[in-house]
């Protein structure tokens, strides 16, 4: 009896937990992360204020969990396409079309506003980005093997690490988003992101 009890309580809490955050992640979509308040998100939710602060501690730790659950949402999608492409075609193409990827979603799925809220987070550090900025993401992984193929079919050279070849391909597309984000709406990402890379391989190609 008292077993069926903690169970249902259990299902009761991931519930309440599940309907937070959907509740979070709908108003956050509509409104920004800072139209949002906690009062709203249990409002929609139809829960208690002290039930959101027993799931989550505070909106910034509800905010890092959605960052972190997007961009492995994200980084699976950037797979599936890499996985789409076919095996055939040359690293170096395989390169821009990813880089290309990233503009897009970064442009028309992630957009503007979401991306000003992240820098400044990430400048201010009020909330942990560390699933956007750490170094073990997945999509470190797809460039370091794109690199890493490049050299051992003898596309690439192979004076520089596929790991540092990589991160610096990061750094690029961090500073291409920024300056997208300081000269918005007059910088068309995708245009720079392709040409930037396009200059990228021609110190990498032999």
């Amino acid at each position: 009896m008292n077993n069926a009890k903690t169970s249902n309580r259990k299902a009761k809490a991931l519930e309440t937990k599940k309907n937070i955050y959907k509740s979070a992640e709908q108003l956050f979509q509509n409104h920004g992360f800072d139209n949002v308040s906690v009062d709203t998100i249990v409002e929609m939710a139809g829960v208690s204020k002290g039930a959101f602060y027993v799931h989550f501690g505070s909106k910034d730790y509800l905010i890092a969990a959605l960052i972190a659950d997007y961009v492995e949402k994200v980084d699976l999608d950037y797979k599936s396409f890499l996985e789409s492409i076919g095996p055939d075609l040359k690293a170096s193409d395989k390169l821009i079309l990813l880089a290309g990827k990233i503009a897009d979603i970064t442009n028309c799925t992630i957009g503007y506003d979401n991306m000003k809220f992240l820098y400044a987070a990430q400048l201010t550090r009020t909330i942990n980005t560390d699933a956007v900025s750490g170094y073990n993401r997945e999509i470190y992984q797809m460039l370091r093997e794109i690199i890493s193929t490049g050299q051992q079919q003898g596309e690439f050279k192979t004076e520089i690490s596929p790991d540092i070849i990589s991160k610096h391909c990061i750094l690029a597309l961090r500073g291409l988003i920024y300056e997208w984000c300081i000269r918005y709406p007059d910088f068309d990402l995708k245009d720079q992101v392709l040409q930037h890379f396009e200059i990228l391989l021609t110190g990498i190609t032999k």
